[in-house]
This record gives C-alpha cells, sequence and structure tokens, in this order.
C-alpha cells in the first residue's frame, strides 16, 4: 500500500472507546500515544479492535486511521 500523506505514524490500537456518534481510539506509535475522534459509523466499518495495527495519517486539521485488511474478509 502507498500513501502520498507525508505526516504517517504506524502504531497498536491500545483502546476504542465507541460512544454513540464518536469513537476514540488510542494508538501506541511508541514514545506516546495519538488520540483520535472518529465517527461510530466508521470505527465499525473499519472493526477496529485492540492490538490492530494501523495507520495514523495527520494533517493540521485532521487524523485519518487506516487499516490493512490483508488475508481478512471485509
Amino acid at each position: 500500500m502507498r500513501i502520498s500523506q507525508a505526516n504517517k505514524l504506524t502504531g497498536k490500537i491500545m483502546e476504542v472507546k465507541s460512544g454513540q456518534d464518536l469513537t476514540e481510539v488510542i494508538i501506541d506509535i511508541g514514545d506516546r500515544p495519538v488520540y483520535s475522534t472518529i465517527t461510530s459509523g466508521a470505527a465499525q466499518a473499519l472493526n477496529l479492535q485492540k492490538g490492530d495495527e494501523v495507520f495514523a495519517l495527520f494533517n493540521s486539521v485532521d487524523v485519518t486511521i487506516i487499516k490493512d485488511n490483508k488475508g481478512q474478509e471485509e
């Protein structure tokens, strides 16, 4: 998978805190955690679970989470 975004962090999900509309995802990138708030629908669509390896893409105004589903059925 190639991504043009320069600001990319790789890490593992430490915790997923689901709410009615929004979900907080805490990602361990090594030296400190990254916190991201995404819609609960997006979190469900990605099937985010503790321990999943993800990419956190960010710019000055937002963070995008990517999960590679290689070898998994969608």
